[in-house]
């Protein structure tokens, strides 16, 4: 395998690619002693995905204000293509693009939703019951597409970075020892950006492995700036 020479673009094609071309024998792969719980896809989904979304954003898209004040990160794809980088910041720059106006945009295929943060909660023992009824909920979907396209890529990635990753059941919830169904991300929000302080509000999004590829395709598509489709999801 080649050195890449745009990382935030090459490296995010590579693992879709790998995704195209293994998925199908993922799916006929269980883990052991584990049979009864179905292939391992959405493991492979979260593990491959993660690179896909964080390294456009760390490596361009966070770089943006240092940019502007006359200065370069230490892992900086900016330069590389002046191009690509200032169409990233017109979508995600700012709160003015709405999600469902994006160009990696899925229709019907994400939930939003939100609850206060109970200090007492921990989702890697339960997930919360009011979080997973606001997530299956009619106006969900609509909740999703009304965000700003940075904030559900601030969410996705946050989960992604940090660990907040939910494996849910046909029902939406968190029950252990049934298949997966779908796949949740978690992030927090916290008063005035405050990260020393507890969270106020736990932020989730909801979708499917389908859904996921979809995105996915659409994700890396945009971030290559080819304006070439690249094999559809299936």
């Amino acid at each position: 395998m080649g050195v890449p020479y745009h990382t935030s673009q090459d490296v995010p094609g590579r693992c879709l690619w790998l995704i195209d071309r293994l998925f199908s024998k993922v799916q006929t792969i269980t883990a052991p002693h584990e049979t009864d719980l179905g292939p391992l896809d959405a493991t492979f989904l979260f593990a491959m995905s993660t690179l896909i979304f964080t390294l456009p954003i760390e490596r361009l898209e966070r770089h943006r204000r240092k940019e502007e004040a006359g200065q370069h990160g230490y892992m900086d794809d900016r330069p590389l293509d002046p191009a690509s980088a200032k169409e990233i910041d017109a979508v995600l720059g700012s709160d003015d693009t709405r999600f469902n106006a994006s160009p990696f945009h899925v229709p019907g295929a994400w939930r939003f939703a939100s609850i206060d943060y109970n200090p007492d909660q921990n989702l890697a023992v339960e997930f919360p019951e009011e979080l997973a009824v606001r997530l299956s909920a009619d106006d969900a979907v609509r909740d999703a597409d009304d965000l700003s396209a940075r904030a559900w890529m601030n969410c996705l990635r946050n989960a992604l970075a940090h660990g907040g990753i939910i494996y849910l059941d046909a029902a939406g919830r968190q029950a252990h020892g049934k298949p997966t169904s779908m796949m949740g991300f978690v992030s927090a929000q916290y008063p005035n950006g405050n990260m020393r302080k507890p969270p106020e509000r736990l932020i989730s999004l909801r979708t499917t492995p389908n859904e996921y590829r979809a995105t996915l395709q659409k994700w890396v598509c945009w971030v290559q700036s080819t304006g070439l489709s690249l094999p559809a999801a299936a």
